[in-house]
Protein backbone atom coordinates (compact mmCIF):
# COMPACT_ATOMS: atom_id res chain seq x y z
CA UNK A 1 0.00 0.00 0.00
CA UNK A 2 2.74 2.62 -0.76
CA UNK A 3 4.52 4.00 -3.85
CA UNK A 4 8.08 2.53 -3.95
CA UNK A 5 8.43 2.82 0.00
CA UNK A 6 7.92 6.98 -0.69
CA UNK A 7 4.08 6.93 0.32
CA UNK A 8 3.30 5.97 4.21
CA UNK A 9 0.24 3.72 5.00
CA UNK A 10 -2.24 5.70 6.42
CA UNK A 11 -4.45 2.96 6.90
CA UNK A 12 -3.22 0.31 9.68
CA UNK A 13 -3.20 2.40 13.01
CA UNK A 14 1.30 1.76 13.39
CA UNK A 15 3.73 4.97 13.27
CA UNK A 16 3.92 6.52 10.66
CA UNK A 17 7.33 5.66 9.42
CA UNK A 18 7.97 9.75 8.46
CA UNK A 19 7.81 13.41 9.44
CA UNK A 20 4.40 14.41 8.55
CA UNK A 21 2.19 17.41 9.91
CA UNK A 22 -1.07 16.13 11.05
CA UNK A 23 -4.38 18.13 11.32
CA UNK A 24 -7.49 17.26 12.96
CA UNK A 25 -11.01 19.04 12.06
CA UNK A 26 -13.95 18.17 14.21
CA UNK A 27 -17.51 18.27 13.54
CA UNK A 28 -20.16 17.59 15.67
CA UNK A 29 -22.82 16.30 14.17
CA UNK A 30 -26.20 15.62 14.88
CA UNK A 31 -28.73 12.76 14.05
CA UNK A 32 -30.21 12.79 10.62
CA UNK A 33 -32.90 10.16 11.93
CA UNK A 34 -33.75 10.40 15.89
CA UNK A 35 -36.93 8.00 17.03
CA UNK A 36 -36.79 8.15 20.95
CA UNK A 37 -38.69 4.74 20.85
CA UNK A 38 -41.44 3.93 23.68
CA UNK A 39 -41.68 1.75 26.93
CA UNK A 40 -42.29 -1.61 24.80
CA UNK A 41 -40.62 0.03 21.37
CA UNK A 42 -36.52 0.36 20.84
CA UNK A 43 -35.34 3.78 19.98
CA UNK A 44 -33.30 4.61 16.72
CA UNK A 45 -30.85 6.95 15.45
CA UNK A 46 -28.14 7.34 12.45
CA UNK A 47 -25.49 9.87 11.58
CA UNK A 48 -24.14 10.68 8.11
CA UNK A 49 -20.41 11.15 8.21
CA UNK A 50 -19.14 13.35 5.39
CA UNK A 51 -16.66 11.89 3.13
CA UNK A 52 -13.34 14.34 3.71
CA UNK A 53 -10.12 13.04 5.04
CA UNK A 54 -9.55 10.07 7.71
CA UNK A 55 -12.25 9.05 10.20
CA UNK A 56 -10.02 9.30 13.71
CA UNK A 57 -11.09 5.69 15.30
CA UNK A 58 -11.27 7.65 19.10
CA UNK A 59 -14.12 9.71 17.43
CA UNK A 60 -16.56 10.22 20.33
CA UNK A 61 -20.41 9.41 20.46
CA UNK A 62 -22.09 11.89 23.36
CA UNK A 63 -25.35 10.46 25.24
CA UNK A 64 -27.58 11.80 27.98
CA UNK A 65 -30.20 10.29 29.95
CA UNK A 66 -33.26 11.90 31.87
CA UNK A 67 -34.77 10.54 34.57
CA UNK A 68 -38.41 9.45 34.14
CA UNK A 69 -41.36 10.64 36.54
CA UNK A 70 -40.50 9.78 40.01
CA UNK A 71 -36.96 9.09 39.81
CA UNK A 72 -34.27 10.85 41.99
CA UNK A 73 -31.12 8.73 42.08
CA UNK A 74 -30.92 7.05 38.67
CA UNK A 75 -27.71 5.85 37.35
CA UNK A 76 -26.01 3.89 35.21
CA UNK A 77 -24.86 0.67 35.72
CA UNK A 78 -20.94 0.28 36.81
CA UNK A 79 -19.94 -2.58 34.15
CA UNK A 80 -20.83 -1.20 31.01
CA UNK A 81 -21.82 3.15 31.90
CA UNK A 82 -23.50 4.86 29.60
CA UNK A 83 -23.03 1.50 27.21
CA UNK A 84 -26.14 0.21 28.69
CA UNK A 85 -28.61 1.77 26.54
CA UNK A 86 -27.47 0.81 23.33
CA UNK A 87 -28.83 -2.57 21.86
CA UNK A 88 -27.22 -2.28 18.38
CA UNK A 89 -24.75 -0.76 16.27
CA UNK A 90 -24.10 -1.22 12.80
CA UNK A 91 -21.79 0.89 10.48
CA UNK A 92 -22.81 0.86 6.90
CA UNK A 93 -20.94 2.20 3.28
CA UNK A 94 -23.65 2.43 0.78
CA UNK A 95 -25.61 -0.47 0.91
CA UNK A 96 -23.04 -2.56 2.46
CA UNK A 97 -22.62 -3.54 6.31
CA UNK A 98 -19.19 -3.28 7.11
CA UNK A 99 -19.85 -4.05 11.27
CA UNK A 100 -23.08 -5.04 12.68
CA UNK A 101 -23.37 -5.98 16.37
CA UNK A 102 -26.53 -7.29 17.73
CA UNK A 103 -26.86 -7.34 21.52
CA UNK A 104 -23.88 -4.63 21.87
CA UNK A 105 -24.36 -4.09 25.35
CA UNK A 106 -23.71 -8.10 26.04
CA UNK A 107 -21.06 -7.79 24.24
CA UNK A 108 -19.39 -4.52 25.39
CA UNK A 109 -19.99 -6.00 28.89
CA UNK A 110 -17.52 -9.09 28.60
CA UNK A 111 -15.26 -6.57 26.60
CA UNK A 112 -15.28 -4.28 29.69
CA UNK A 113 -13.75 -6.76 32.25
CA UNK A 114 -10.08 -6.72 30.54
CA UNK A 115 -10.45 -2.90 31.61
CA UNK A 116 -8.01 -2.29 34.82
CA UNK A 117 -9.75 -1.13 37.38
CA UNK A 118 -7.34 2.15 38.36
CA UNK A 119 -8.90 3.07 34.71
CA UNK A 120 -12.35 2.67 35.58
CA UNK A 121 -12.30 4.53 38.70
CA UNK A 122 -9.51 7.51 37.32
CA UNK A 123 -11.00 7.75 33.48
CA UNK A 124 -13.47 5.75 32.98
CA UNK A 125 -16.27 7.06 35.24
CA UNK A 126 -15.88 10.48 33.96
CA UNK A 127 -15.97 9.41 30.26
CA UNK A 128 -18.25 6.54 30.05
CA UNK A 129 -19.27 6.52 33.27
CA UNK A 130 -17.92 2.67 33.72
CA UNK A 131 -16.77 2.49 37.72
CA UNK A 132 -16.26 -1.29 38.45
CA UNK A 133 -13.22 -1.05 40.59
CA UNK A 134 -12.62 -2.61 43.89
CA UNK A 135 -11.45 -1.18 47.23
CA UNK A 136 -10.42 -2.68 50.92
CA UNK A 137 -13.29 -3.00 52.89
CA UNK A 138 -11.44 -1.92 56.60
CA UNK A 139 -12.60 -3.31 59.55
CA UNK A 140 -14.34 -1.36 61.86
CA UNK A 141 -11.67 0.10 64.30
CA UNK A 142 -9.16 -0.95 62.65
CA UNK A 143 -7.00 0.57 59.82
CA UNK A 144 -4.97 -2.94 58.97
CA UNK A 145 -6.94 -5.37 58.34
CA UNK A 146 -9.43 -5.77 55.80
CA UNK A 147 -11.92 -8.98 55.18
CA UNK A 148 -13.54 -7.88 52.73
CA UNK A 149 -13.44 -5.61 49.36
CA UNK A 150 -16.23 -3.95 48.05
CA UNK A 151 -16.48 -1.30 44.82
CA UNK A 152 -15.21 2.27 45.04
CA UNK A 153 -15.50 4.66 42.84
CA UNK A 154 -13.42 7.26 44.54
CA UNK A 155 -15.70 8.65 47.54
CA UNK A 156 -16.07 7.83 50.92
CA UNK A 157 -18.95 5.37 52.03
CA UNK A 158 -21.23 6.66 53.79
CA UNK A 159 -21.82 4.65 57.22
CA UNK A 160 -22.46 1.58 54.81
CA UNK A 161 -23.69 3.08 51.98
CA UNK A 162 -21.53 3.98 48.90
CA UNK A 163 -23.41 6.60 46.71
CA UNK A 164 -23.24 7.37 42.99
CA UNK A 165 -22.04 11.67 43.20
CA UNK A 166 -25.15 13.77 42.59
CA UNK A 167 -22.78 14.69 39.19
CA UNK A 168 -23.64 11.34 37.92
CA UNK A 169 -26.69 10.80 38.73
CA UNK A 170 -30.44 11.25 37.11
CA UNK A 171 -32.45 13.48 38.53
CA UNK A 172 -36.18 14.08 37.23
CA UNK A 173 -36.11 17.85 38.91
CA UNK A 174 -33.03 18.52 37.66
CA UNK A 175 -33.14 17.21 33.88
CA UNK A 176 -30.93 20.15 32.74
CA UNK A 177 -28.13 18.51 35.33
CA UNK A 178 -28.22 15.20 33.79
CA UNK A 179 -25.07 13.70 32.88
CA UNK A 180 -23.45 13.62 29.34
CA UNK A 181 -21.22 10.56 28.72
CA UNK A 182 -19.06 9.25 25.65
CA UNK A 183 -18.50 6.19 24.03
CA UNK A 184 -15.38 5.56 21.90
CA UNK A 185 -16.09 4.52 18.07
CA UNK A 186 -13.68 1.73 17.91
CA UNK A 187 -15.80 0.36 20.82
CA UNK A 188 -18.93 0.50 19.18
CA UNK A 189 -16.91 -1.20 15.91
CA UNK A 190 -14.36 -3.57 15.73
CA UNK A 191 -13.00 -2.64 12.34
CA UNK A 192 -11.97 0.14 13.91
CA UNK A 193 -10.16 -1.39 16.18
CA UNK A 194 -7.09 -1.64 13.53
CA UNK A 195 -7.93 0.29 10.57
CA UNK A 196 -8.79 3.89 9.70
CA UNK A 197 -11.01 4.61 7.34
CA UNK A 198 -10.20 6.80 4.43
CA UNK A 199 -13.46 8.51 4.14
CA UNK A 200 -11.84 10.81 1.10
CA UNK A 201 -11.48 7.77 -1.17
CA UNK A 202 -14.78 6.58 -0.71
CA UNK A 203 -17.64 7.63 -3.16
CA UNK A 204 -20.34 6.62 -0.68
CA UNK A 205 -22.49 7.63 2.16
CA UNK A 206 -20.87 6.84 5.74
CA UNK A 207 -23.72 5.83 8.09
CA UNK A 208 -23.61 4.93 11.66
CA UNK A 209 -26.92 3.21 12.64
CA UNK A 210 -27.92 2.37 16.43
CA UNK A 211 -30.45 1.10 18.13
CA UNK A 212 -31.51 2.08 21.67
CA UNK A 213 -33.15 -0.43 24.32
CA UNK A 214 -37.03 0.54 25.12
CA UNK A 215 -37.69 3.77 27.15
CA UNK A 216 -38.43 1.80 30.29
CA UNK A 217 -36.43 -0.39 32.81
CA UNK A 218 -33.50 -1.13 30.72
CA UNK A 219 -31.97 2.60 30.07
CA UNK A 220 -30.70 3.52 33.68
CA UNK A 221 -30.76 1.61 37.36
CA UNK A 222 -32.97 2.73 40.25
CA UNK A 223 -32.94 3.64 43.67
CA UNK A 224 -35.73 2.17 44.73
CA UNK A 225 -35.14 1.43 47.82
CA UNK A 226 -34.27 5.27 48.48
CA UNK A 227 -37.84 5.94 46.99
CA UNK A 228 -37.44 6.18 43.00
CA UNK A 229 -40.43 4.31 40.69
CA UNK A 230 -39.59 1.62 39.00
CA UNK A 231 -40.86 1.46 35.35
CA UNK A 232 -41.11 5.22 34.33
CA UNK A 233 -40.17 6.08 30.96
CA UNK A 234 -35.88 7.22 30.63
CA UNK A 235 -35.26 9.44 27.47
CA UNK A 236 -32.54 10.08 25.76
CA UNK A 237 -32.16 14.11 25.94
CA UNK A 238 -32.01 15.05 22.10
CA UNK A 239 -29.53 18.08 22.12
CA UNK A 240 -27.23 15.84 23.83
CA UNK A 241 -26.81 13.43 21.58
CA UNK A 242 -24.31 14.04 19.16
CA UNK A 243 -21.16 12.21 17.51
CA UNK A 244 -18.22 13.88 17.31
CA UNK A 245 -16.09 13.22 14.09
CA UNK A 246 -12.58 13.42 14.19
CA UNK A 247 -11.02 13.81 10.44
CA UNK A 248 -7.42 13.63 10.19
CA UNK A 249 -5.66 15.01 7.34
CA UNK A 250 -1.47 14.67 6.43
CA UNK A 251 0.42 16.99 4.93
CA UNK A 252 4.14 16.62 4.39
CA UNK A 253 5.16 18.06 1.16
CA UNK A 254 1.72 18.88 0.57
CA UNK A 255 0.50 15.85 -1.67
CA UNK A 256 0.82 12.56 0.70
CA UNK A 257 -2.91 11.83 0.25
CA UNK A 258 -3.61 12.66 -3.04
CA UNK A 259 -0.88 10.46 -3.88
CA UNK A 260 -1.72 7.77 -1.91
CA UNK A 261 -5.21 7.97 -3.27
CA UNK A 262 -3.80 7.40 -5.96
CA UNK A 263 -1.34 4.42 -5.59
CA UNK A 264 -4.15 2.57 -3.68
CA UNK A 265 -6.94 2.28 -5.89
CA UNK A 266 -7.68 -1.35 -5.11
CA UNK A 267 -7.38 -1.66 -1.55
CA UNK A 268 -8.43 -4.21 1.09
CA UNK A 269 -8.95 -4.51 4.83
CA UNK A 270 -9.03 -7.51 7.11
CA UNK A 271 -11.09 -7.31 9.87
CA UNK A 272 -13.28 -9.03 12.63
CA UNK A 273 -17.01 -9.04 13.48
CA UNK A 274 -19.39 -10.53 15.75
CA UNK A 275 -22.22 -13.06 15.00
CA UNK A 276 -24.92 -12.90 17.73
CA UNK A 277 -26.54 -16.50 18.43
CA UNK A 278 -29.28 -15.84 21.27
CA UNK A 279 -31.34 -18.77 22.59
CA UNK A 280 -33.78 -19.29 25.09
CA UNK A 281 -32.61 -21.67 27.76
CA UNK A 282 -34.35 -23.48 30.60
CA UNK A 283 -32.74 -24.81 34.19
CA UNK A 284 -34.49 -28.09 33.12
CA UNK A 285 -32.49 -27.88 29.73
CA UNK A 286 -29.59 -27.10 31.04
CA UNK A 287 -29.02 -29.41 34.18
CA UNK A 288 -29.72 -32.36 31.52
CA UNK A 289 -27.11 -30.61 28.86
CA UNK A 290 -28.03 -28.80 25.55
CA UNK A 291 -26.33 -28.68 22.17
CA UNK A 292 -26.52 -25.59 20.50
CA UNK A 293 -25.51 -25.45 16.80
CA UNK A 294 -23.86 -21.53 16.37
CA UNK A 295 -23.65 -22.09 12.60
CA UNK A 296 -20.49 -20.21 11.06
CA UNK A 297 -19.85 -22.54 8.35
CA UNK A 298 -16.70 -22.11 5.85
CA UNK A 299 -15.82 -19.74 8.28
CA UNK A 300 -13.01 -18.01 10.00
CA UNK A 301 -13.72 -18.34 13.54
CA UNK A 302 -11.05 -17.20 15.95
CA UNK A 303 -12.80 -17.39 19.13
CA UNK A 304 -16.30 -17.54 20.83
CA UNK A 305 -17.60 -16.00 23.76
CA UNK A 306 -20.81 -17.35 25.71
CA UNK A 307 -22.96 -15.88 28.36
CA UNK A 308 -25.89 -17.05 30.64
CA UNK A 309 -28.10 -13.65 31.63
CA UNK A 310 -30.27 -13.56 35.02
CA UNK A 311 -33.08 -11.96 33.37
CA UNK A 312 -34.68 -11.54 36.60
CA UNK A 313 -32.09 -8.49 37.44
CA UNK A 314 -34.02 -5.49 36.03
CA UNK A 315 -33.20 -2.01 36.91
CA UNK A 316 -33.84 -2.39 40.76
CA UNK A 317 -30.41 -4.31 40.96
CA UNK A 318 -26.78 -2.97 40.45
CA UNK A 319 -26.54 -5.02 36.98
CA UNK A 320 -29.39 -5.34 34.82
CA UNK A 321 -30.14 -8.20 32.36
CA UNK A 322 -28.11 -7.08 29.49
CA UNK A 323 -25.38 -7.09 31.29
CA UNK A 324 -24.64 -10.09 33.74
CA UNK A 325 -23.37 -13.18 32.89
CA UNK A 326 -24.40 -15.39 35.72
CA UNK A 327 -22.53 -18.30 37.12
CA UNK A 328 -23.52 -22.25 38.33
CA UNK A 329 -25.25 -22.11 41.71
CA UNK A 330 -22.96 -22.74 44.94
CA UNK A 331 -23.92 -26.44 46.75
CA UNK A 332 -22.12 -26.42 50.35
CA UNK A 333 -19.85 -23.77 49.36
CA UNK A 334 -18.85 -25.51 46.51
CA UNK A 335 -19.72 -24.19 42.60
CA UNK A 336 -22.51 -26.34 40.66
CA UNK A 337 -21.97 -28.61 38.45
CA UNK A 338 -20.43 -27.58 35.14
CA UNK A 339 -19.46 -28.88 31.88
CA UNK A 340 -18.29 -27.23 29.21
CA UNK A 341 -16.86 -27.62 25.05
CA UNK A 342 -17.10 -26.30 21.99
CA UNK A 343 -17.32 -29.40 18.74
CA UNK A 344 -16.46 -28.74 15.27
CA UNK A 345 -14.23 -30.06 12.29
CA UNK A 346 -15.68 -33.26 13.61
CA UNK A 347 -13.41 -32.85 16.60
CA UNK A 348 -13.85 -31.54 20.28
CA UNK A 349 -11.74 -28.24 20.88
CA UNK A 350 -10.98 -29.97 24.58
CA UNK A 351 -9.95 -33.68 24.52
CA UNK A 352 -12.60 -33.55 27.87
CA UNK A 353 -15.57 -31.31 28.76
CA UNK A 354 -14.18 -28.72 31.05
CA UNK A 355 -16.06 -29.04 34.33
CA UNK A 356 -13.93 -26.75 36.57
CA UNK A 357 -14.24 -23.11 37.23
CA UNK A 358 -10.35 -22.12 37.56
CA UNK A 359 -9.60 -24.00 34.21
CA UNK A 360 -12.72 -21.95 32.41
CA UNK A 361 -11.51 -19.00 33.86
CA UNK A 362 -7.83 -19.45 32.23
CA UNK A 363 -9.53 -20.60 29.09
CA UNK A 364 -11.09 -17.05 29.19
CA UNK A 365 -7.52 -15.23 29.64
CA UNK A 366 -5.88 -17.42 26.88
CA UNK A 367 -8.82 -16.24 24.51
CA UNK A 368 -9.88 -12.57 25.80
CA UNK A 369 -7.01 -11.29 28.11
CA UNK A 370 -7.00 -11.29 31.22
CA UNK A 371 -10.44 -9.98 32.97
CA UNK A 372 -10.37 -7.54 35.94
CA UNK A 373 -13.09 -9.46 38.19
CA UNK A 374 -12.56 -11.57 41.20
CA UNK A 375 -13.44 -15.06 42.12
CA UNK A 376 -16.43 -14.30 43.56
CA UNK A 377 -17.85 -12.56 41.23
CA UNK A 378 -16.72 -14.95 38.37
CA UNK A 379 -17.73 -18.12 39.86
CA UNK A 380 -19.36 -16.95 43.36
CA UNK A 381 -16.63 -18.57 45.59
CA UNK A 382 -15.49 -17.17 48.84
CA UNK A 383 -17.61 -14.92 50.63
CA UNK A 384 -15.48 -11.50 50.37
CA UNK A 385 -17.71 -8.96 48.73
CA UNK A 386 -18.98 -6.93 51.44
CA UNK A 387 -22.57 -6.66 52.19
CA UNK A 388 -22.33 -2.66 52.34
CA UNK A 389 -24.54 -1.16 49.75
CA UNK A 390 -24.21 0.91 46.16
CA UNK A 391 -26.98 3.25 46.46
CA UNK A 392 -28.81 1.05 49.03
CA UNK A 393 -28.35 -1.90 46.60
CA UNK A 394 -26.27 -4.85 48.82
CA UNK A 395 -23.18 -5.30 46.70
CA UNK A 396 -22.38 -9.29 47.82
CA UNK A 397 -26.04 -10.23 46.57
CA UNK A 398 -25.74 -8.45 43.60
CA UNK A 399 -22.23 -9.26 41.99
CA UNK A 400 -21.28 -12.19 42.71
CA UNK A 401 -21.52 -14.90 40.25
CA UNK A 402 -22.42 -11.98 37.98
CA UNK A 403 -19.55 -12.05 35.26
CA UNK A 404 -19.24 -15.97 34.35
CA UNK A 405 -17.80 -15.45 31.12
CA UNK A 406 -17.08 -18.60 28.90
CA UNK A 407 -14.29 -17.57 26.09
CA UNK A 408 -12.36 -19.81 23.79
CA UNK A 409 -9.57 -19.53 21.44
CA UNK A 410 -10.80 -21.49 18.75
CA UNK A 411 -7.43 -23.58 17.09
CA UNK A 412 -9.26 -25.78 14.37
CA UNK A 413 -9.11 -23.84 11.18
CA UNK A 414 -11.80 -23.10 9.39
CA UNK A 415 -15.14 -24.27 10.54
CA UNK A 416 -16.90 -27.28 8.09
CA UNK A 417 -20.28 -27.16 7.08
CA UNK A 418 -21.40 -28.42 9.95
CA UNK A 419 -20.72 -25.11 12.00
CA UNK A 420 -20.13 -25.15 15.48
CA UNK A 421 -21.69 -26.81 18.31
CA UNK A 422 -21.63 -25.54 21.23
CA UNK A 423 -22.45 -28.51 24.55
CA UNK A 424 -23.55 -26.86 28.08
CA UNK A 425 -24.92 -28.17 31.19
CA UNK A 426 -24.51 -27.08 35.16
CA UNK A 427 -26.38 -26.09 37.91
CA UNK A 428 -27.78 -22.88 36.59
CA UNK A 429 -30.44 -20.73 38.38
CA UNK A 430 -34.21 -20.79 37.32
CA UNK A 431 -34.09 -16.94 36.02
CA UNK A 432 -30.89 -17.78 33.65
CA UNK A 433 -32.96 -17.91 30.58
CA UNK A 434 -31.04 -16.08 27.80
CA UNK A 435 -27.87 -17.86 26.52
CA UNK A 436 -25.65 -15.19 24.37
CA UNK A 437 -23.04 -17.09 22.55
CA UNK A 438 -21.11 -13.99 20.08
CA UNK A 439 -18.57 -15.47 17.12
CA UNK A 440 -16.08 -13.32 16.49
CA UNK A 441 -14.85 -14.31 12.76
CA UNK A 442 -12.48 -12.87 10.07
CA UNK A 443 -13.87 -10.35 7.23
CA UNK A 444 -12.01 -8.89 4.05
CA UNK A 445 -13.57 -5.19 2.65
CA UNK A 446 -12.12 -4.47 -0.55
CA UNK A 447 -12.17 -0.82 -1.74
CA UNK A 448 -11.98 -0.07 -5.33
CA UNK A 449 -12.29 3.20 -7.43
CA UNK A 450 -14.22 4.75 -4.46
CA UNK A 451 -16.60 1.99 -3.85
CA UNK A 452 -16.83 -1.07 -0.86
CA UNK A 453 -17.24 -4.64 -1.01
CA UNK A 454 -17.53 -6.96 2.05
CA UNK A 455 -16.95 -10.21 2.40
CA UNK A 456 -16.09 -13.25 4.57
CA UNK A 457 -12.72 -14.38 4.60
Amino acid sequence: MSDGGSIPDLISLTQIPSNMIQSIETDLLEPVVFNQGSSTQDGFCRFTLQNKGFLHSHSKLFMSVEAGTGVNSGFFNPHTGVGQVIKKAVLKIGNKTLNEVTQWNALFGAKSTLIKNENNVEREFYTTGRFMNHGFRYNAGSDTRADLYGLDNGYEYTGTDLRIPKWAEMDVDEKASSPTFSIDLSDLFPFLKVNQLPLYMINEPINIELTFFPTAGDRIQVDNDGGDATGSESLIRRSDLKFCADYVFYNGAGDEMERFKNANQDMSFSFVDYRLIETTVSQTNLSSGIIRNLGMANRMVPRVITALANTALDEVYILPASSNAIAPLLTAGVPGAIKYNIRYNDRFEFSSDVDNTARLFSILTDSEGVPFITREEYSHQKNMITTDTLNNKQQRSNLEGTFFYLGTKLTGGRVGQRGLELHLSGGFPASATTMRNFAEYLRVARLTNGYFEVFNA
